[in-house]
């Protein structure tokens, strides 16, 4: 059998080289067409869509290695900054949203699409009119990269037909391996081995029907996410389960696991994840790569002490800070007393925005919000005072939920100590490990 399959490799090879030969003058290196054959075959391609995009691959007349428009390219070969992006996808998910560019508020679309070798996040830039589990063939497209991963856009320029969903079979997405860790929007088809650390049921209105909606927190050893199971599973706290079949989104650089009845759920043994699922510490640096992370821990000088820091007044309804007394969304209300700081973390390989609460002031300098209140009453200007005095330019180390937006990555801290150096303590040290000759 293993003969039969080279032989039949070798003559669709025959086939295309002889075809490239009467249409282009191009050196073809027999050793590339069969590797790029190959991967064709191997993400279930049909042998003569695969020969016809080979053969309109490399006779094309540019000699760039950017696809040209009526050439159908695999989501797994799609590379930052390549235009006219000829390719077939199916939609996994689509989102509607409104954000205002220049002034002006526009309507743009965004989800995953997937093919036989995999999946990438989508951005649509005017109504195509496709919705979820429609199968496209796209022209004109173009990718650009975002938060460290490919992104497929389609502009004014880009062309969308819906065609036979068969081309496409929504059965044949291998599920692949990842950590949560690893975990990034985009990703669709995963497959995950994690535990249950909470479950919340809510009933939402999906199309006109009510529907049961299952959402929480899931771990494993190498970090934490959430997850929302559009389908009784029957979990519940503590089960370690396998998720065959998600699909990921982020929301502010936090990976979200979504999964439905297409998915596969199996309880397994607790034992398969061992290790107690701890808080991960992480540097600097790595937490702004990820854009967002849940229940870290890091550490650093304190560099700022920004302005907004202090006692502030809130809206009893929707906890947002007032401005003149006054809420942006529900008006005039007679507003809660709290106390906030917000700084700027570094810690040698990047800085992060920090936002700590009363209660994570409290446990970090031992002040109470009636503490705060009463320094303030004698002057404002002491409150500020206190914090420079007692944070600025200390190390300390903060535990919480990391988010990312336009603005960077902020840390909501809810637990903070102070991590400042003993300097007698580590001169002492030092001393010893030097033999006492300092």
């Amino acid at each position: 059998m293993v003969g039969d399959r080279t032989d039949n490799l070798q003559s669709h090879i025959d086939d295309i080289l002889d075809i490239l030969s009467e249409n282009t003058t191009k050196k073809i290196e027999r050793e590339e067409l069969e590797k790029e054959f190959q991967k064709f075959l191997e993400y279930g391609v049909p042998v003569d869509q695969a020969k016809q995009s080979l053969i309109k691959k490399y006779s094309g007349s540019s000699e760039t290695k950017t696809p040209i428009s009526h050439e159908r390219i695999l989501i797994v070969d799609l590379k930052p900054n390549i235009s006219s992006v000829h390719m077939l996808g199916r939609v996994i998910t689509i989102t509607e949203k409104e954000i205002t560019v220049r002034g002006e508020k526009r309507k743009i679309f965004y989800g995953i699409l997937g093919d036989e070798s995999g999946t990438i996040p989508f951005t649509a830039w005017a109504d195509f009119a496709f919705g979820k589990g429609d199968v496209l063939e796209i022209s004109n497209a173009y990718t650009r990269e975002w938060q460290s991963t490919v992104q497929v856009n389609f502009g004014d320029r880009t062309t969308i037909q819906k065609t036979d969903s068969q081309k496409l079979s929504e059965s044949n997405y291998e599920p692949k391996t990842y950590t949560l860790k690893e975990l990034r929007t985009g990703l669709g088809s995963i497959d995950v081995t994690v535990k249950i650390l909470d479950v919340t049921e809510r009933e939402v209105t999906v199309e006109g029907k009510k529907k049961q909606v299952f959402s929480g927190i899931i771990a494993d050893e190498t970090g934490k996410a959430q997850y929302t199971a559009w389908h009784d599973f029957k979990l519940k706290e503590g089960y370690v389960i396998r998720i065959k079949g998600g699909y990921v989104k982020t929301w502010k650089g936090v990976p979200q696991l979504t999964f439905d009845e297409k998915a596969t759920v199996e309880k397994l043994e607790s034992d398969v994840i061992s290790k107690d699922i701890t808080t991960q510490k992480i540097l600097l640096h790595e937490l702004v790569e990820k854009g967002g992370a849940l229940d870290v821990q890091i550490e650093g000088t304190i560099i700022e002490i920004r302005e907004g820091s202090g006692l502030v007044s809130r809206c009893p309804e929707c906890k947002r800070v007032l401005l003149d007394a006054a809420c942006s969304t529900h008006g005039k209300v007679t507003g809660v007393p709290d106390f906030r700081v917000k700084i700027v973390l570094d810690d040698g390989t990047g800085t992060v925005n920090g936002l700590l609460g009363q209660e994570a002031i409290k446990e970090l300098l031992g002040k109470t919000l009636d503490d705060w209140t009463k320094l303030a009453a004698k002057d404002t200007a002491l409150v500020m005072m206190e914090l420079y005095d007692h944070l600025f330019a200390h190390r300390v180390t903060l535990q919480g939920n990391a988010l990312g937006d336009e603005f960077g990555t902020t840390i909501i801290v809810k637990k903070a100590t102070r991590a400042d150096l003993d300097v007698s303590k580590e001169a002492e040290k030092l001393r010893e490990e030097l033999g006492g000759f300092i």
